[in-house]
């Protein structure tokens, strides 16, 4: 019978994933990545797996993420050499618009100021603009970060956008590389941070960014958590630089609970809710690749390491 060892927290404390895997895997065995039955397995299902979990693995031939990221793999230096496997929700894009939509009208028609308010007790009404009022910018067009723009636009924001290539988008004003960047950060009063990670967008979120925004400005950090300074953030929200953060990734997940963000006064914590995909939908796609391995079937979703993606 072949073996499937699961790695990292999540996966040990969710039950129903598991069961899950066993149901639609009923020929395989489902194990523990510290299991010693782990010692045979061919595929490591992975979400922030621990230190030294590749020194139990010895046999696998595939490394599966449970999401579409896959830097916790692909950062571990002991990964071995084998084929590194993701999942794609087709409703992704769809998701992470409702989150940034709502994040975006959270700042846009005071949320956060009418919150402020009610724990001091003070009838205040805030500003209430348009949508056309309000600048938007999305950092990061791929195809998630387009769709993002185009939803924001399509509410009637003045969105702009910012990419590498500055490919162009109705209705969005885009900046492209290095040249477009400041101007780009320096006309926003709410950034959308939509990037991958790479080694240049890590600790991208951070002091000089921050000083690039306009006074005030609004941050919504849905991109990967190595990008943002946590520290940064703090100071830059504590002068005043920025005048909130709605952040749902972080560089520890779980967010420590001795950790300053849950308790800052203009931090709105989520956890890491963007854009999550149904568990059985993330079942289905990591057994047809196990079923694929074992008939010797090209693997779907492979990540190209170089690229990160």
């Amino acid at each position: 019978m072949p073996v499937l060892a699961v790695a990292g927290a999540f996966l040990h404390s969710n039950t129903s994933f598991a069961q899950q895997l066993e149901k639609r895997l009923p020929d395989w065995s489902v194990v523990n990545s510290t299991d010693p039955a782990a010692s045979r397995a061919e595929v490591a299902v992975c979400w922030n797996q621990p230190p030294g979990t590749w020194e139990h693995l010895r046999a696998v031939r595939m490394a599966h993420s449970i999401g579409a990221g896959v830097d916790h793999l692909l950062d571990d230096p002991t990964l071995p050499d084998v084929p590194v496997c993701r999942v794609i929700d087709d409703n992704l894009a769809r998701r992470m618009a409702e989150y940034v939509l709502w994040c975006t009208l959270y700042y846009h028609r005071g949320f956060d100021i009418a919150a402020r308010n009610q724990r001091e007790k003070i009838w205040r009404r805030p500003a209430n603009r348009l949508a056309g009022e309000v600048t938007v910018g999305v950092m990061g067009m791929g195809q998630i970060g387009a769709h993002l723009a185009t939803t924001l636009r399509d509410a009637g924001y003045d969105v702009r956008g910012w990419s590498r290539s500055g490919k162009p988008i109705d209705g969005v004003r885009v900046h492209g590389g290095d040249a477009g960047f400041g101007a780009f950060l320096s006309e926003l009063e709410i950034l959308v941070c939509m990037l991958p990670l790479t080694n240049e967008t890590t600790g991208i979120l951070g002091r000089k960014l921050f000083a690039r925004l306009k006074p005030g400005a609004r941050l919504i950090q849905c991109g990967r958590g190595p990008q943002l300074d946590e520290k940064d953030l703090v100071a830059a929200l504590d002068s005043g630089q920025l005048g909130g953060a709605v952040v749902d990734v972080f560089n520890q997940e779980p967010l420590p609970a001795a950790h300053e963000l849950w308790a800052h006064p203009k931090v709105l914590v989520t956890p890491h809710m963007a854009a999550v995909m149904p568990i059985p939908d993330v079942v289905n796609q990591i057994a047809e690749n196990c079923e694929r391995l074992l008939s010797n079937a090209p693997l779907l979703r492979v990540v190209e390491r170089s690229a990160g993606y």
